[in-house]
């Protein structure tokens, strides 16, 4: 079964939306201290209504996370957690490549928004010397600008896959036709024309591979999806591949 309201997504009886949404605002508040955050701030970069929020910030009260409130015109939600800073012994030439590899994966990468975050991360918590280092070498560099996907498709996929579910899309191929289908999510490729997305089509029961930037809807269902070997699923393609 699956039902949606304003901040809750079911999914066979788990609650998805909101515990991914807990996480994330925990850590924004966390990252922004001392820096107090208001509701409607928290509520807009959330996409959810400022109730909504609230009702976040007293369940993450009660589970433990230390918040206080500053009031007045310029306050808001501080958080007093440091226990997620992470000490990286990380070179200014390690961190360029982290980010090079991110730029170069371009805005239809699966997990991009996952991969943004972990960039702010990291250059939140290098020092002024090594930031320095980092941006030198990042202005020396260009990678090829990529003309952006869907990204509502594009994290439904990447969410079918992480909780083996069928997911059903809406897909225009090579041709100009469009067809809505349920995949099996098996994982992501990485050809000549972008990024793909493989699965085992239910439409022609055999494995196949869309190019993200032609889904344009897609939909989760409550149906598990069946267990397939990626490289068979993926079949024949005219380049050898790795695992990353």
């Amino acid at each position: 079964m699956i039902s949606l309201t304003d901040d809750v997504l079911w999914v066979s009886g788990w609650l998805v939306n909101r515990l991914e949404r807990l996480h994330a605002l925990s850590e924004f508040l966390r990252r922004s201290a001392p820096r107090p955050v208001s509701a409607a701030t928290l509520a807009d970069r959330f996409g959810v209504t400022r109730r909504t929020i609230e009702r976040d910030l007293a369940a993450l009260r009660s589970a433990g996370v230390p918040l206080y409130a500053e009031h007045g015109r310029t306050g808001g939600q501080v958080s007093l957690d440091r226990s997620g800073s992470a000490v990286l012994t990380l070179s200014s030439a390690e961190v360029a490549a982290i980010l090079v590899a991110l730029a170069a994966g371009g805005p239809g990468m699966p997990f991009t928004d996952a991969g943004v975050t972990a960039a702010e991360r990291l250059i939140d918590s290098l020092g002024p010397t090594s930031r320095l280092a980092v941006e030198d070498l990042r202005s020396r560099i260009r990678v090829r600008d990529q003309a952006p996907i869907p990204k509502r498709a594009r994290r439904t996929v990447e969410e079918a896959l992480r909780r083996s579910v069928v997911v059903n899309i809406d897909y225009t191929d090579a041709n100009c036709s469009r067809t809505t289908r349920g995949v099996d999510p098996v994982g992501f490729y990485n050809g000549a024309e972008g990024w793909y997305f493989i699965g085992w089509c239910h439409l022609r029961r055999a494995g196949r591979i869309f190019r993200l930037d032609r889904i344009s809807n897609a939909r989760l269902t409550a149906r598990p999806s069946g267990q397939h070997d990626v490289d068979e699923t993926l079949g024949w393609v005219p380049s050898a591949l790795t695992t990353p």
